[in-house]
């Protein structure tokens, strides 16, 4: 499964590019004014696709159709790098369609059926990508519905990647992964909890205390 991490920090960006984790960014309008209001989004991904070369993810913020073409090809002409997340509402299927054929990398979010992701894969999506908070809210097992979305596209041979965002918890990124996820939105602090267990702590104290305990040979 890809790591894609959810920050507009080239800081953090840059950590886990370093660490050899980086597989994309997810680069969200709300992330950067926290971090730097005197930027855009475009030219922090322009900023962004420069030094790392890797996929980052930028929604659009229109639910018109005229809106949300004419906002992806203001992404997309910024880097090829850009993959835009559209809202797959219906406004959105025409602009989809146009966008893909004129080469712009398409991310369906806020997709939460098996049909919609059909729908959006056949449309040219090359990614469909569901907030798992949303579902977990409503008491539904989040990730049957990801693994249910992985048959869907699997079973029709479509080409198009399934993306969660973002998990909670290192078991939910476990069950997302076993469930076909092929990308996961990681938060910096969800990484910190994914290198996190109570009995490897536990297990390195004993470790620890046992060589404190160790024979010391007496120095002539």
């Amino acid at each position: 499964m890809k790591i894609f991490v959810q920050s507009a920090s080239v800081v953090e960006i840059k950590e886990w590019a370093g660490a050899g984790l980086l597989d994309g960014v997810v680069l969200s309008p709300v992330d950067l004014a926290a971090e730097d209001p005197s930027l855009t989004v475009l030219d922090r991904l322009a900023e962004i696709a420069v030094d790392f070369g890797v996929p980052v993810c930028v929604p659009v913020s229109a639910i018109n159709g005229a809106d949300i073409y004419r906002e992806a090809r203001d992404i997309a002409r910024v880097s090829e790098h850009a993959i835009v997340q559209i809202p797959f509402v219906e406004d959105a299927v025409l602009p989809i369609r146009k966008l893909v054929a004129d080469g712009v990398r398409i991310c369906a979010t806020h997709v939460y059926s098996g049909a919609q992701a059909f729908i959006a894969a056949k449309l040219g999506a090359s990614m469909v990508a569901t907030d798992v908070r949303e579902i977990d809210a409503q008491g539904r097992p989040s990730a049957e519905m990801v693994a249910q979305i992985r048959a869907v596209i699997d079973k029709c041979g479509l080409e198009c990647d399934v993306a969660v965002m973002p998990p909670q918890s290192s078991i939910a990124f476990t069950n997302y992964l076993l469930a076909g996820a092929d990308v996961a939105y990681v938060t910096p602090e969800l990484f910190a909890s994914l290198m996190v267990h109570s009995l490897t702590d536990r297990g390195v104290d004993r470790y620890l205390s046992a060589l404190a305990k160790r024979h010391k040979p007496r120095s002539l």
